[in-house]
């Protein structure tokens, strides 16, 4: 009894004191970050430079570790004209993020983001345009649009870039203002630098896409400086290659061409039938040859480095553009990269695996050496075993498929019933496309009638 009541005590007398934030009946005990705010406006009301920048520092850690800072909003923005270059940086990237949600307060530091834009520093400069474009109100769209012609022609290439970001903000925000920002889209692509190329493609096909002609004088250059380019500015420029050549040139492999400057030729050659007509043949075969122009040409050689690229979106958009703009001879270049994609992380496999599949259909003599890598893993999700039952069915031949056939036999027994079923619809689909091996699959379909699986039994029988 002497141990609870000196255990009662202590807790009165806790209880009984003045400080509120350790009363667990007080708001204040789940709300820590309450002093620690009141002393950061008090740090950003100071006149000391660097208690200002260490406040700073705190907000934005707060706000990197996704705490929230948005009743600081008054107390930061003031600090927009500190003489301070680093309090400064600092200060744009806290109203980056919080200009959009606290507008009207903002809104009042227009003048400020203004001046800011003549900033001798290009990261001020292009902070302030950032944080100008991050205002969702209509009425300042005219202010945006000066501010965004003005950084066009800004000497530093990083400001340049983000007027080509700011863009398609301005656009979503007024669509009026879409033929003065073509201009500018315009004088953005003719941009020499690799910073600036992969944002300006970007507005382009969110504002003006079906300006193709904006492209055909800079399209060697976009070409050129692909390589160089940041890895999500050269997803974006090949996608949009991709559409402007399957738009601008012929189909390498239309009218029965390789693409290469050979037109593919019959197995058979009657000569006796036609010894007469030979040398009008060979004439109209040499006229309807199909010589690749040297601009396709120049897309595909630029492109076909970056099939080694570590970044998968990069080395898929890659495979797109061969697919759809490659001669059908030179798709062997993108199997080895997609095979190596299949060793990243589960998302990437499944895209990758689509497009496998997709493209065995058509291809398959280019994938049967790489057979093993579509074999089903323990730990591959369904969608994924499913994606590779169907590559396997795709590739299976003459020659591969009794080996197929005996990687079959193990997922049939697998306790996942969706692919157990698939696996015993492929078998299926393998004894009607090849015939050797009829006999033996309708046997082993058989034979799995017995199984006690309702499952397994129903996909035999039908």
């Amino acid at each position: 009894m002497s141990y609870n009541a000196s255990g009662a005590e202590r807790a009165l007398s806790a209880g009984s004191g003045e400080d509120a934030s350790v009363d667990p009946s007080s708001s204040t005990f789940f709300s820590g970050d309450y002093k620690k705010n009141d002393d950061l406006k008090q740090m950003l009301d100071s006149s000391k430079d660097q208690l200002k920048l260490e406040a700073m520092k705190r907000i934005v850690g707060m706000v990197a570790k996704g705490k929230d800072a948005s009743d600081l909003f008054p107390a930061v923005v003031k600090n927009v004209v500190s003489k301070n270059s680093e309090v400064k940086k600092l200060v744009f990237v806290y109203l980056m993020r919080y200009a959009e949600e606290q507008q009207d307060l903002a809104l009042l530091s227009i003048s400020t983001f203004q001046r800011a834009l003549k900033d001798p520093n290009q990261l001020i400069r292009a902070s302030a345009l950032r944080v100008l474009s991050s205002i969702r109100v209509p009425i300042i769209s005219p202010i945006m649009m000066i501010a965004i012609k003005d950084s066009v022609q800004d000497m530093s290439p990083y400001v340049r870039k983000t007027a080509a970001n700011a863009i398609p903000k301005l656009y979503s925000l007024d669509p009026e203002l879409k033929d003065e920002l073509v201009q500018v889209i315009e004088k953005l692509l003719a941009d020499k630098t690799t910073l600036v190329a992969g944002s300006v493609v970007t507005a382009f096909e969110e504002v003006c896409p079906d300006r193709i002609d904006l492209i055909h004088k800079n399209y060697r250059k976009l070409c050129n400086l692909l390589v160089d380019v940041d890895e999500w500015g050269q997803v974006m420029i090949i996608s949009m290659l991709t559409r402007y050549a399957r738009t601008q040139f012929a189909d390498p492999n239309k009218d029965g061409t390789n693409g290469d400057g050979t037109a593919e030729r019959p197995f058979y050659d009657d000569e006796a039938e036609h010894s007469d007509a030979s040398e009008d043949k060979e004439e109209s075969a040499a006229a309807k040859v199909y010589m690749m122009d040297p601009d396709h040409r120049l897309l595909l050689r630029n492109t076909k480095p970056l099939l080694q690229s570590r970044n998968a979106a990069v080395v898929m958009a890659v495979v797109q553009l061969y697919y759809h703009c490659a001669p059908s001879s030179e798709l062997i270049n993108v199997v080895r990269p997609m095979v190596r994609l299949l060793r990243s992380h589960r998302e990437v496999q499944s895209v990758v695996l689509s497009n496998v599949a997709t493209m065995a259909q058509k291809y398959k003599n280019y994938f049967e050496p790489h057979l093993k890598s579509f074999y089903v893993r323990s730990n591959d999700p369904t969608h994924v075993r499913l994606l590779k039952l169907e590559i396997l069915t795709s590739l299976a031949t003459e020659s591969s498929i009794s080996t197929i056939l005996r990687e079959f036999q193990t997922y049939v027994t697998s306790s996942d019933k969706e692919f157990a079923a698939a696996t015993i619809q492929a078998i299926g689909r393998c004894a009607t496309r090849i015939s050797e091996v009829t006999d033996p699959c309708l046997t082993g379909l058989v034979n799995l009638m017995s199984k006690k699986d309702e499952t397994v039994v129903g996909e035999s029988v039908v």
